[in-house]
């Protein structure tokens, strides 16, 4: 049930946080805060009581339709598997025509496109509402790293995997600022609620 409950991870392009909440959060803690700290925002979200309560929820309300999924996707999975190695077969074999190896190798990648499709269509129930909770927690992140930040008196603040030595780490701060900004959230999404809303409506606020 898990695999299909986890959520994409926070884009690490750049060592540094987001410009934007870079700037308020260094802004909040004034001259004196110099520190150096690390923190991971995806764990921050993941573990907040918001996410671990509404990921309760999702995993009780479409228990059926994950199971489902899940079913699905190990057939698939199972499926491809099986060509995958008919195709590792061929390619070992010299005498393969390169027309049959590339007719299989096609075969493999459109199943496999079909597949994603299929477990998108599946995961469609309760991806809604995953990404609905979700997108409310994420709303006050910025609010709860700059709250971390000036807490622990942290000037900078780094992903985790950014090379340079950080004096400590503050994921576990920003997991206590997240569960006092925003101690639950709905998993039941509006029917026009399109995803990005509540972050526009945060911006807005600012």
């Amino acid at each position: 049930m898990t695999s299909f409950l986890k959520t994409a991870a926070i884009a690490a392009g750049v060592a540094l946080l987001p410009a934007a909440a870079h700037a308020q959060a260094a802004a909040a803690s004034a001259a004196a805060a110099t520190g150096v700290a690390i923190v991971d925002l995806d764990a921050a979200i993941a573990n907040s009581a918001a996410w671990q309560s509404a990921r309760a929820q999702i995993e009780t309300t479409y228990k059926v339709q994950i199971t489902a999924a899940q079913t699905r996707q190990n057939a698939l999975q199972a499926e491809l598997n099986a060509l995958r190695t008919e195709i590792e077969t061929l390619q070992k074999n010299p005498a393969t025509p390169k027309a049959t190896l590339d007719a299989k190798i096609a075969t493999f990648q459109s199943k496999g496109q079909a597949a994603q499709a299929e477990l998108q269509r599946l995961a469609l129930p309760f991806a809604r509402p995953q990404a609905y909770a979700r997108e409310q927690i994420e709303a006050k992140a910025e609010q709860a790293l700059k709250a971390a930040m000036t807490a622990k008196r942290v000037g900078i603040a780094l992903r985790p995997e950014a090379t340079i030595a950080a004096s400590s780490d503050i994921t576990a701060d920003m997991v206590t600022q997240l569960n006092a900004l925003v101690p639950s959230v709905s998993i039941t999404p509006p029917a026009n609620w399109q995803p990005g809303q509540a972050e526009q409506a945060a911006a807005a606020g600012r």
